[in-house]
């Protein structure tokens, strides 16, 4: 690529913006008639089509002001320029297999350039519709729900029955609590996978292209994690009902806990949130005491929701033996998504100093 020593002219410009308008239309294209996305994603509550229309359109209007008049220097490193650089290399003519293998082969700033674009395209797409379509248009009821059952245990301990009105009050909003928590932590990686601005601290400095490092992140995100769940046997409900109300209410404050900690710690990275990516290193709590505190989170929650398919009939959840299996697999997922992060992220020497000084992935004195 060009040196980023040199002024940014008008070519520049222009180069970096029509590339860009062709691969996020050609992204726009693909999710507007994919069948995963319309058979599982899609809601009626949401049409997402529409809205990623009008993203595209208001990138068409807002780009050009960035890039033909503020022309920032990025501009002349630019991974869309570099994406249809690369397709035009394979439909030159060539005389030898050896110059045809070569272009065939992308180099490495190439593969980063086509790594940014499918975690924009994967990872974004899904959050937002994700978002919009299960969480977003049942927030105000949500809300009014968890102040209704509020003013119910109120009631509830004004009769002098306070630690029944707490347990009633977990049991009935438990649910709620896990959603409105899921939601802030959409919200988050939604704005953080579908920018990449200077103003937010979050352009990609280096993305993971490996095949082990895509694939254990992409098997938790939709339309993996349907196939993913079929075959681990797990459920994606939040709790599964139980008899006993005191085990119930324990179970619930502890997946809330498990998911307000995460929701704290991708509070925390902010717009630098999100997979395979590089955006800066972030070194405050929680990031402070563990390397991976969503991740451990995340492990403990799905512990938590098996516990009821231990209690209930083995009619009703199957082979304990095969639930054991599920949790140990999403452990070792989760533990794949760890290893395979930090094998990216420690060619960063403000990454290096960081592992230095916090000693343990996702228990304090212990691992």
């Amino acid at each position: 690529m060009g040196s980023t020593e040199r002024e940014v002219q008008f070519k520049d410009a222009a180069k970096h913006y029509f590339s860009s308008l062709f691969i996020y239309g050609i992204i726009l294209a693909f999710i507007s008639f994919c069948p995963v996305y319309n058979s599982t994603i899609g809601n009626e509550s949401f049409d997402y089509i529409t809205f990623f229309v009008l993203y595209y359109l208001l990138y068409v209007i807002i780009a050009p002001f960035i890039f033909f008049i503020l022309k920032p220097k990025s501009i002349l490193q630019s991974k869309s320029v570099a994406v249809i650089e690369y397709f035009k290399r394979q439909v030159k003519r060539t005389n030898s297999t050896e110059e045809f293998l070569n272009n065939i082969e992308p180099n490495e700033f190439e593969k980063q350039a086509f790594m940014s674009f499918f975690i924009k395209g994967f990872f974004g797409v899904s959050s937002m519709i994700l978002l919009c379509s299960n969480y977003l248009p049942s927030l105000g009821y949500n809300i009014d729900f968890l102040r209704v059952m509020f003013q119910q245990a109120q009631q509830y301990m004004t009769t002098g029955d306070t630690g029944g009105g707490i347990i009633q009050y977990i049991i009935d909003t438990g649910d709620m609590w896990l959603k409105l928590i899921f939601t802030f932590t959409l919200v988050i990686y939604s704005i953080s996978y579908l920018t990449e601005l200077d103003i937010f601290r979050n352009k990609i400095k280096s993305a993971d292209t490996t095949p082990l490092g895509v694939f254990s992140c992409i098997i938790c995100y939709y339309p993996i994690i349907i196939f993913t769940n079929q075959v681990l046997n797990l459920t994606e409900q939040s709790l599964l009902p139980v008899d006993n109300q005191n085990m119930l209410t324990a179970l619930y404050i502890i997946a809330i806990a498990a998911n307000l900690f995460s929701l704290i710690a991708i509070i925390r990275l902010g717009t630098k949130a999100g997979n395979l990516t590089n955006r800066g290193i972030v070194t405050g709590f929680p990031y402070n005491i563990i390397r991976h505190p969503d991740y451990s989170m995340q492990i403990c929650y799905i512990i938590t929701t098996s516990i009821p398919l231990f209690i209930l009939p083995a009619e009703e959840t199957g082979s304990k033996f095969f639930i054991i299996l599920g949790i140990l697999a999403w452990v070792y997922i989760y533990y794949l998504r760890a290893v395979t992060e930090e094998r990216h992220l420690i060619k960063d020497e403000e990454y290096k100093k960081y592992v230095e000084k916090v000693k343990y992935r996702f228990i304090p004195k212990v691992i």
